[in-house]
């Protein structure tokens, strides 16, 4: 027989185990702790997004052309990986990185000289169908998704602590013929 002082001091650790499985179903963990990384599988996303770049779109004000096929881009997969990991860490969204780095900077700190450059973000979609269909419906990022000049693309999310939970961050690019030098 467990002495009263005994089941006392066990007592705190039988609550935070009885809490954590009333929490979340066997198996299961918060939301923010899940990895959502394997979501982004290139060939997935490859074959999504050119699916949707294959027909002409109306993004807004008119109806954007078919766009050629995109390739994935390492390079850009870690630039959109260090973004989304930037953003998850301050719960926003923003085109500029926590140090002040634009896109074409967080872009050429990847190794990646672009002579064109557009990113998406969203924050708090599920799956990449998901993610993909609040892009194309937006008529900005639409814009972004369907433009010709674009080549390459890379794709990262990353979970996050607070409300939205996964960051997702779409780098396109065309590479550069010659270095790119930032504007004075």
């Amino acid at each position: 027989m467990t002495s009263p002082r005994a089941f006392f001091s066990l007592l705190p650790a039988l609550l935070v185990s009885l809490l954590a499985a009333l929490a979340w179903p066997a198996g299961a963990q918060p939301a923010a702790a899940q990895d959502c990384s394997a979501l982004v599988v290139p060939e997935r996303v490859l074959e999504t997004l050119n699916r949707l770049r294959a027909q002409s779109r109306s993004c807004g004000a008119g109806l954007l052309p078919a766009g050629p096929p995109l390739r994935w881009d390492a390079r850009l997969a870690a630039s959109a990986r260090s973004h989304a990991a930037d953003l998850s860490q301050g719960e926003q969204l923003s085109h500029m990185g926590a140090q002040g780095a634009g896109l074409r900077e967080r872009m050429r700190l990847n190794g990646y000289l672009a002579q064109r450059a557009g990113e998406n973000l969203a924050a708090g979609q599920e799956s990449l169908d998901e993610v993909l269909q609040t892009w194309a419906t937006s008529a900005k990022h639409c814009d972004n998704l369907m433009q010709a000049e674009y080549s390459e693309v890379g794709m990262a999310c990353v979970a996050g602590p607070g409300r939205f939970q996964r960051y997702w961050v779409m780098n396109l690019g065309r590479v550069a013929q010659e270095p790119w030098v930032p504007a004075r």
